[in-house]
């Protein structure tokens, strides 16, 4: 503790200000500098990868009595992450301390550096968390399968073949129990196996952020794989352009918001536009749109096109295709991972009900109707398009707050509140005001009226 405060004092009495700039440790980047290693003490010329918060890895060549350390930042030399003694030598498989200082001019006795005793290529292992370093010899370059198979206590050692998605990403969803899960490259355990496992021991299922983990292989039988120590739902993802490994614990989203040049406003977000989805009652993982797309009017971007966000925001995390132009038509898989921003693409103008299944990763679409505007019986065109509420011929009806209501009629009158499905969502007989349909989910509904003088239908945005 006392080697901590003296350390922290030569800090702060050491540090010079300026304005704007942090002083803490940054768990985003690292980079490693230094003659050991090509890029030499090009300040940006060697970053890590990242695979976690403050995890990183690097494999390269390192160069035998030459000294290296590692920078937590480009702005500037004011980051140091050192060794804890003098020329420290790092040797393979040996776990290694480190120090911070956040110093523009670092004393000489705190500028700690690593070296190896042999030039080799090698896979370093940073963790800023712990404030620790390892290396091992680079492994030989790894050949990966056309198909991978899933399994263990995890899934009651079940075999599954991961599905793979367009030649972009094996992908599965999956429920598991405590326990863990282990990946191979054949459907049934045997001599030839091979083993795909995370780079450290005891990870589980759901490490790894992004497309940055990459995996080992064994052809040990004893191979544990990933844990699972929390039962659920999980989600795992292995790109076929470079087999790194992701897998994340699925939590159910509350809402999701469509976008784009087909939509009522478009490629707004932050409208009072129909435009975000509800939940299903009957089902935690899906929501539920309805409404109307259409192509764009001229000068549009992307008319005929959307995605999906599943925040106001165009940085958090987008569903898209997998393939630029996919016809937003039947069940097609949705894409989290990076890929580029596609968009779906409707075939005609209509009323659209759109389904997000976002464990499964699914969208399926259904077209319900031609756009057209609800016309009543008698001709007269009378709609509530988008209005809270309105009399008309003594009709007063009200569709705010998720309900329709009417507010008053001059006789009693039967109505009916339909979706565009055509389903009946409710029916009230001989009423002269009260509240028809309540909770109703966002969308556009047609209620009709009628009684001995009246006979209308109206179209109502909920």
């Amino acid at each position: 503790m006392k080697k901590i405060l003296s350390l922290l004092t030569v800090f702060f009495c050491s540090l010079p200000v300026f304005a704007g700039m942090s002083n803490s440790i940054e768990y985003n980047q690292l980079y490693i500098v230094g003659t050991a290693v090509k890029g030499g003490w090009n300040l940006s010329a060697t970053p890590m990868g990242k695979i976690d918060r403050g995890v990183f890895t690097w494999t390269g060549t390192l160069t035998a009595g030459e000294p290296f350390k590692f920078m937590n930042s480009t702005d500037g030399w004011h980051k140091h992450i050192v060794a804890t003694t003098k020329d420290e030598l790092i040797k393979e498989g040996e776990i290694h301390h480190l120090d911070f200082y956040a110093n523009w001019q670092l004393p000489d006795m705190y500028d700690n550096k690593f070296q190896v005793s042999e030039t080799a290529d090698y896979l370093m292992t940073v963790d800023l968390r712990s404030m620790c370093v390892t290396l091992v010899k680079a492994p030989a370059a790894t050949t990966y399968p056309d198909k991978y198979y899933i399994t263990g206590s995890a899934l009651d050692n079940k075999v599954i073949e991961l599905p793979k998605i367009e030649d972009f990403e094996f992908k599965y969803s999956m429920t598991c129990k405590p326990g863990n899960v282990i990946l191979m490259d054949t459907p049934e355990r045997g001599e030839n196996t091979r083993y795909f496992v995370p780079m450290f021991e005891d990870v589980d299922l759901s490490f790894g952020k992004g497309y940055a983990a990459n995996m080992g292989v064994t052809t040990d039988p004893a191979a544990k794989g990933w844990s699972v120590s929390a039962a659920g739902d999980y989600i795992v993802y292995i790109s076929c352009s470079d087999n790194k490994y992701q897998g994340k614990k699925h939590a159910p989203r509350k809402y999701v918001y469509i976008v784009g040049g087909c939509c009522e406003l478009p490629w707004n977000y932050w409208d009072e536009s129909n435009n975000c989805f509800s939940p299903n009652p009957e089902n935690a993982n899906e929501l539920v749109w309805e409404g109307e797309l259409a192509n764009g009017v001229d000068g549009t971007p992307e008319p005929d096109q959307f995605k999906i966000l599943t925040e106001k925001s165009w940085t958090e995390e987008n569903y898209h295709p997998y393939i630029q132009g996919t016809l937003a038509e039947g069940t097609t898989p949705i894409r989290t991972t990076d890929g580029g921003d596609t968009k779906w693409k409707i075939a005609k103008d209509g009323n659209y009900r759109i389904t997000i299944d976002t464990f499964r990763e699914t969208m399926t679409t259904e077209y319900l109707s031609p756009t057209q505007e609800p016309t009543s019986t008698d001709g007269n065109g009378d709609g509530l398009a988008g209005v809270d509420s309105a009399a008309i011929d003594g009709i007063e009806l009200s569709s705010d707050n998720h309900r329709v209501e009417l507010i008053n009629s001059p006789e009693p009158v039967d109505v009916k509140v339909v979706n565009l499905a055509g389903s009946v969502i409710a029916h009230k007989e001989g009423i002269s005001k009260g509240v028809v349909a309540d909770n109703l989910s966002t969308g556009i509904y047609v209620v009709s009226v009628t009684g001995m003088s009246v006979n209308k239908s109206y179209k109502v945005r909920i």
